[in-house]
């Protein structure tokens, strides 16, 4: 069996689109957007102001540290040249010795060395002989010592020392190895 109600019961009344109340609510809808937008611009700018502090604090403790790179640097470039004076003094110490030993063991008897001059690696001498082959024998055993090269006798000049005739000799050369 059907049942069909006819009775016309309390129907539900269909809400009608209220135009007023959509006046009122776009104005609150923009209003909400606009907070919501400012309030996020808001956060994104503490960030980033967060970050440019972070930054700026980081670029100033670098700059401490980059003053100190400098300051080792400048101290190591110091420390260097000194070093590097140490050790030219120390091969200069002990290259005149030895051209000044080389040169005391080739000089022959019946002569004597007045000045004995370095410059670098050229040597002067300058000394008095009893004759020219006394002369002539330093200036071998110069060559023949292994230790100096380009022998060449400047001047070889007659002299009377306590009435005893002499040779006054200058003599240059360049040391090989010092």
């Amino acid at each position: 069996m059907i049942r069909i109600n006819l009775i016309r019961g309390k129907r539900k009344k269909k809400r009608e689109f209220n135009v007023e109340s959509l006046y009122l609510l776009i104005p609150v809808l923009v209003l909400a957007g606009v907070f919501l937008f400012h309030q996020s611009m808001a956060r994104k700018i503490e960030t980033l102001d967060a970050d440019v502090r972070k930054a700026t604090a980081r670029i100033e403790s670098l700059k401490k540290e980059i003053g100190e790179v400098e300051k080792f640097r400048a101290r190591k470039a110091e420390l260097q040249k000194k070093v590097d004076i140490i050790s030219n003094l120390q091969v200069g110490r002990v290259g005149p010795v030895k051209i000044l030993d080389a040169v005391s063991s080739t000089v022959p008897e019946n002569s004597w060395v007045e000045k004995l001059t370095l410059a670098g690696d050229k040597v002067s001498v300058e000394g008095i002989a009893m004759n020219n082959t006394v002369v002539a024998d330093f200036m071998n055993a110069l060559g023949k010592n292994g230790i100096f090269r380009d022998i060449v006798l400047g001047s070889a000049d007659q002299t009377t020392v306590s009435g005893t005739k002499l040779v006054k000799f200058n003599l240059t050369f360049t040391a090989v190895a010092k």
